[in-house]
């Protein structure tokens, strides 16, 4: 029986000796496997617990003008939140410290009562001091800083407005930083610039069309973080507090000038009443646009506050008949195939019959025997329609295409259009459509592809295509790219471009109506009344019209063009020269002392000062 006990005992510390062993085993296995075979992942799951994902705001290019003055910029703005709960400690802190300055047995009660009061007069303390920075009414924030959770006192509140806060030392308090697109030029280069909407997407203009080469791609980074899984600072990489936006994106514009251009349209379209207006100031040497304008206008910061119609820019979107701005385009047509000669002459009958269709000039007037110059000075359709009834149909059509009429201008800029004419079997099979096409209606363009084809005038010729972007720079100026642009081409000779200007010139010297005119410069010009077609439908709106008009200055080496469009002018006696020729002449104005050009007729600049000295010293 004892031999059978001692079996059995060692049996049991066998087992047990194996299983310890066993155990010992194992846990020399598992050590190694930790320690050696998982020891690289186990290390990558510890650094990503002690760590937390940051993705950065996607930051964009600052835009600029051709000076460097901001256009579109990035700026640092904060989403405002509160935690009440926080709120409510530090009253009862408080309350505990002025507790123990008060008698009485009953402790926990006065803690209480003094928390209460403690916490509603910091809560009116803060509701009326955040009220203003939050932009909110002080009744509004009271209400939030109530609520039992956290809460958004704002959003995108400004680096003033968050420094003020900071200043004002309240607890509970929390900033969400993050970049907001903003637009110190506001409604003046907003149509050239466009917005951003809150997706980080640009909406018009350069902001749409530059959407990819303005948007920076910063990768999202792994940070170690504290216990709070808060990023450590001292952890951030170099490009996360660098300037990720040290490039710009140069245009063409000038802010200055395009302001001058602003105002004097907003003052044409208020004066005679206009549904809008468009004004495009071009350098026919280089083809840059130096200002684009068009009314009514919007503040790009504040672009959910208008209707989308507002941000369509309709100087290079929307096609009208140019009207009379088009005879000049024709005349060199007709010069260039040698069928005419500045001296050549026509005779108007007032008005001409194609089938069914009855051709008058506006007036309904007679004129008889015309010069070309008096054809352009008396914007006379019939004289327009004998002198282009000499180019042959098919070769005045093939022209009309070599001018690129139908193709869009190239701008950088969304939305732009092609121009509208009609095939090339009706224009020759049907006489009415050249007729039409001779005094600048049954054709359609924008006004930035009309003020094109007036550049290869003022310039000698060459077609060039318009742009509006100049460069990428980088943080010191220096040019990282360039748009590409397509070949400069000639479409008129030299001597067709001179004897154009020379004849347009003497259409605004000759003018009864001289608001065009410069005293001491020489302005090139041509103006322009269509009707208003009906978009969508046949023929054109009764009572409805397009003014306008376009100016070369100086006329005698010209460094600008400018085209200035009026929709639906309203006010008595509405033509173009009534109507915009007087918001080019103050454009005009701008341009020569934005330029410094000198006059080409000093003594006569001088004469028209002293004669209003003397008018001055009479009152």
């Amino acid at each position: 029986m004892v031999r059978s006990v001692r079996r059995r005992t060692t049996s049991r510390l066998w087992l047990v000796g194996g299983a310890l062993f066993m155990a010992a085993a194992y846990l020399g296995w598992r050590l190694y496997d930790l320690q050696v075979v998982q020891a690289d992942r186990l290390q990558a799951e510890a650094r990503t617990q002690r760590s937390r994902v940051v993705v950065p705001d996607q930051p964009r290019l600052t835009i600029t003008d051709r000076n460097g003055v901001a256009l579109a910029i990035d700026e640092p703005v904060y989403d405002v939140y509160a935690h009440p709960r926080l709120l409510k400690e530090q009253a009862k802190r408080l309350a505990e410290r002025r507790a123990l300055k008060q008698s009485g047995t009953d402790r926990e009660a006065i803690v209480s009562r003094l928390t209460k009061q403690i916490h509603e007069q910091l809560l009116s303390d803060m509701a009326q001091a955040l009220a203003g920075p939050m932009g909110r009414s002080e009744s509004d924030v009271l209400a939030r800083l109530r609520s039992p959770r956290t809460v958004q006192l704002a959003r995108g509140v400004s680096q003033a407005a968050h420094d003020q806060v900071l200043s004002l030392g309240f607890e509970g308090l929390e900033f969400n930083t993050r970049r907001r697109r903003a637009y110190p030029d506001k409604e003046n280069s907003a149509s050239v610039v466009g917005f951003v909407n809150y997706d980080g997407q640009g909406q018009g203009g350069i902001e749409q069309t530059y959407q990819k080469r303005l948007q920076v791609r910063l990768p999202d980074y792994r940070l170690p973080s504290n216990g709070f899984g808060q990023p450590l600072p001292a952890e951030f990489p170099a490009e996360l507090l660098s300037d990720a936006n040290s490039e710009s994106l140069a245009l063409t514009i000038d802010t200055r000038l395009q302001r001058s251009v602003r105002l004097a349209l907003e003052a044409g379209v208020k004066q005679h009443s206009a549904s809008r207006g468009a004004a495009i100031v071009l350098d026919p040497r280089t083809g840059e646009v130096l200002a684009l304008s068009v009314t009514p206008a919007y503040d790009n910061n504040r672009y959910s506050e208008y209707a989308t119609a507002r941000f369509k820019n309709w100087a290079v979107s929307d096609l009208y008949e140019p009207g009379s701005t088009f005879k000049p385009i024709n005349v060199a047509i007709a010069l260039d195939a040698g069928v005419i000669q500045p001296n050549t002459t026509i005779y108007d009958t007032g008005s001409v019959q194609f089938g069914r269709y009855r051709i008058s000039n506006f007036d309904h007037k007679a004129r008889g025997r015309l010069s070309v110059t008096e054809v352009l000075k008396f914007s006379n359709n019939i004289g327009m329609i004998r002198l282009m009834q000499r180019v042959k149909p098919g070769a005045y059509y093939d022209r009309l295409k070599d001018l690129s009429i139908t193709r869009r201008s190239g701008i950088d800029l969304p939305g732009e259009t092609g121009g509208i004419l009609t095939n090339k079997r009706q224009f020759v099979d049907y006489p009415v459509q050249a007729a039409t096409v001779a005094f600048g209606q049954g054709i359609a363009l924008t006004p930035l592809q009309l003020l094109r084809l007036h550049a290869a005038i003022a310039n000698g010729g060459t077609l060039l295509e318009p742009r509006i972007v100049r460069a990428l720079l980088d943080r010191d100026g220096k040019t990282l790219w360039q748009p590409s642009l397509s070949e400069p081409r000639r479409v008129f000779t030299e001597k067709t471009t001179r004897e154009v200007r020379s004849m347009m010139t003497r259409v605004v010297q000759e003018s009864s109506n001289k608001s065009a005119q410069v005293p001491g410069y020489r302005v090139a010009g041509k103006t322009g009344t269509a009707q208003k077609a009906n978009i969508g439908g046949r023929g054109y709106l009764a009572g409805k019209k397009m003014t306008s008009f376009v100016g070369y200055l100086p006329a005698e080496a010209p460094q600008f063009v400018v085209l200035v469009v009026l929709d639906e002018p309203k006010s008595a006696n509405a033509f173009g020269g009534t109507t915009a020729a007087p918001v080019v002449h103050d454009i005009c104005l701008e341009l020569i002392a934005y330029r410094g050009l000198a006059p080409s007729h000093p003594a006569e600049l001088e004469a028209v000062r002293a004669a209003q000295a003397a008018s001055t010293t009479l009152r």
